[in-house]
């Protein structure tokens, strides 16, 4: 707890970052990872291979970016550096653990974004007031970025959105926040669909609980019933094994690969 109270203390966020709950989240990542390190494994593993090998076909090495970089788990920050002339990775809240990674390669940018654009205006939001627009990321449209990942970023676009939209709007706000989050979901796709780069997308999109005995308890879209584009390579990540999210279920997700996702050629060739 002490390690995670420094983190809180000394990572810096704006005030709509923490009071929507990103830099809590951020950190909370870091401490499951620890926990859970040996479950996760396959998953980070896998995430960097795709990442790799999809980034071998980029029409150029000039810029890479990395959406939802995050602590860096799943990302293969030395290979990407040496591959591309400039390396940006791109999230709302980049965790101390990030910051002093990234401080080793000269060649690489942390930029801190709201890749939908409606965290200040959502934390600003009061009920009967419409929501805000998703905003597309100006990044994504820049000439000299030959590759992007948009790094298990999918089904947590919504979900911070989603509780601070529950707690505000009453009665209509899970209905409210459910529709919210598939909008961001969507508008994410979008942007990516609309990027001229090589596009890796690596994200769950299904999530379930299973008993000890290896019944599932409950199965569920974990990106608000938007449908998935398909998937290159698909595996299960075992996210939180019992007893770290319920003394008996562990929730496991279904993580797919989509390159060059809603783009007219879906073949990854």
């Amino acid at each position: 707890m002490i390690r995670e109270a420094v983190e809180w203390l000394l990572t810096p966020s704006t005030r709509a970052g923490r009071n929507l709950g990103y830099l809590n989240e951020a950190i909370a990542i870091g401490a499951r990872h620890r926990r859970c390190r040996a479950a996760w494994a396959e998953h980070l593993a896998r995430s960097r291979q795709a990442i790799l090998s999809a980034a071998r076909k980029a029409p150029g090495h000039r810029t890479a970016l990395v959406l939802g970089s995050g602590p860096l788990l799943d990302v293969p920050l030395a290979e990407l550096a040496a591959q591309f002339r400039s390396l940006i990775l791109v999230d709302a809240l980049h965790p101390l653990t990030a910051r002093l990674r990234a401080l080793r390669y000269s060649n690489v940018e942390l930029v801190t974004a709201d890749l939908t654009g409606a965290l200040e205006p959502l934390h600003r939001w009061r009920p009967g007031e419409p929501l805000p627009a998703p905003q597309t990321l100006p990044l994504l449209q820049r000439d000299d970025v030959d590759f992007v990942v948009s790094q298990n970023l999918l089904s947590q676009l919504g979900v911070l959105p989603v509780e601070w939209i529950e707690k505000r709007a009453g009665p209509p706000g899970p209905a409210m926040a459910e529709a919210y989050a598939a909008d961001l979901t969507r508008a994410h796709l979008a942007d990516l669909a609309r990027c001229r780069a090589r596009v890796c997308l690596i994200a769950d999109v299904e999530c379930w609980w299973q008993e000890p005995d290896g019944r599932i308890a409950e199965r569920s879209s974990s990106i608000y019933e938007v449908p998935p584009p398909p998937a290159a390579e698909e595996w299960i990540w075992a996210i939180a094994p019992a007893p770290e999210g319920d003394p008996r279920l562990s929730e496991y997700r279904r993580v797919i690969v989509a390159l060059d996702p809603g783009k007219t050629d879906q073949s990854g060739g």
